[in-house]
């Protein structure tokens, strides 16, 4: 198999926000993962382990479905990749660690140009709408 393109259909807009039609696009990698690549307002792409995910979290029972639009190939010889149930559980690593409490806004100090530290827990005061807006 070599990477394989589609579109989500959505025929019902549960949410109300992505309209109706084709929504998004995306491709399934040999290994199963899937890229995917939102229309609209404000476009943006997320990568799953694979397409039961995409369609158990965006299918909404039916209201969305994926159109395939390169066949199905079947599996590579040349490629001996191990089948994905087979792949132990992998954690994401911290990548977006709030700011510590003694620099609440790093991005946005004035006139400081000492050294920064990062990963800490947020201020107080501060709520999660704040940390990870």
């Amino acid at each position: 198999m070599t990477a394989r393109r589609f579109r989500l259909i959505r025929h019902h807009d549960v949410s109300g926000i992505s309209g109706t039609g084709p929504v998004a696009e995306g491709v399934q990698f040999t290994d199963g993962a899937v890229a995917l690549r939102w229309y609209g307002e404000y476009p943006t792409t997320t990568v799953w382990d694979g397409i039961e995910s995409v369609v158990a979290i965006h299918g909404h029972g039916g209201a969305t479905e994926v159109e395939w639009i390169d066949p199905e190939q079947g599996p590579d010889p040349d490629l001996r990749l191990p089948p994905r149930q087979s792949l132990p559980p992998r954690p994401w690593p911290d990548l977006h660690s709030a700011p510590e409490p003694q620099d609440p806004d790093p991005l946005h100090r004035d006139g400081d140009s000492g050294s920064r530290s990062y990963g800490g827990a947020p201020p107080a005061g501060w709520s999660s709408y704040r940390v990870f807006r």
